[in-house]
């Protein structure tokens, strides 16, 4: 119960400080926003460029083959699939142009900075 109650009180005094820090010092509060705010989105793009090598990976790595016991050309379940071509997959199409769109956003909104 007093742990609590300390955090509580610990959380409030920060806040209140921030609060006061901000209104009594705006330039420095708006640069240390501004500064935090780059930091968060240059991260969000070292995710976004790992996502995407990730997703590059899967692509590749993807490929139409069956696993069945036969292994001649084009015997299995789908017939044309056992030729070893890289199958599309639109989740991970999809999910590729959606990061390269946020990237692109990424990079507009870094760039006024």
């Amino acid at each position: 119960m007093i742990k609590i109650i300390v955090l509580l009180l610990g959380l409030a005094v920060g806040f209140g400080g921030g609060v006061w820090y901000g209104v009594n010092h705006p330039e420095q509060a708006k640069k240390i926003a501004d500064d935090e705010e780059r930091r968060v989105l240059e991260k969000q793009k070292e995710l976004l460029a790992k996502l995407k090598t990730k997703l590059d990976q899967l692509a590749s790595s993807r490929t139409g083959t069956t696993t069945t016991s036969i292994k001649a050309p084009g015997v299995g379940f789908v017939g044309g699939a056992a030729g070893g071509a890289p199958a599309k997959d639109p989740e991970v199409d999809s999910l590729k142009a959606e990061s390269d769109k946020q990237m692109a956003e990424l990079d507009k909104v870094l760039s006024k900075k």
